[in-house]
């Protein structure tokens, strides 16, 4: 197992780490904390400090770290296909099969599933299909999207754009 300290120089030298001043960071002026395991709702550092993560993995881990079960379907799909685009009308049993069971479940005025990757793809989908619905209906104007001072709605060219905290704004 590596040492911390060799981690955390590897890790300013070569990782570029999103919404950070990469100079600060490489000179060691910011903080910073490699992660080594997570359980539930908490996650643990190399020092071995438990910590709540209230973040949610930004906002991606929303069943918790360390589920058996959800790991074991993972690997088991993986053995068999671990991924395929979905354009053009492309799909695989497991994602049919996810969307119907999501549809069954969900409010009868829903339809269809939309898989995306984070929160903010998910977003800029949105807003995409928003554009996209004006279009059809012979409002291409119809572009303006508002959003509110310190919102969160991502990290994308779009989203962090609607983004209301300075941090998204000020470097970039």
């Amino acid at each position: 197992m590596l040492k911390n300290d060799q981690l955390e120089s590897w890790d300013r030298d070569h990782f570029f780490h999103p919404s950070t001043h990469l100079a600060q960071f490489a000179r060691g002026e910011l903080a910073q904390r490699v992660i080594s395991s997570g359980e539930g709702v908490y996650i643990k550092d190399r020092e071995g400090n438990k910590l709540l993560d209230a973040f949610a993995g930004l906002y991606c881990v929303n069943v918790g770290y360390g589920r058996q079960e959800i790991a074991t379907a993972i690997a088991e799909q993986a053995k068999e296909l671990a991924y395929y685009h979905a354009y053009v009308g492309h799909g695989t049993e497991a994602s049919i099969t996810l969307s119907k069971m999501i549809i069954d479940r969900a409010p009868k005025s829903m339809s269809r599933v939309y898989y995306g990757l984070s929160g903010s793809d998910a977003n800029e989908t949105n807003i995409k299909l928003v554009w996209y619905y004006n279009n059809v209906l012979g409002r291409p104007q119809k572009k303006k999207i508002i959003s509110r001072w310190r919102g969160y709605h991502g990290s994308g060219l779009m989203t962090g754009s609607l983004t209301g905290l300075e941090l998204f704004h000020k470097k970039f």
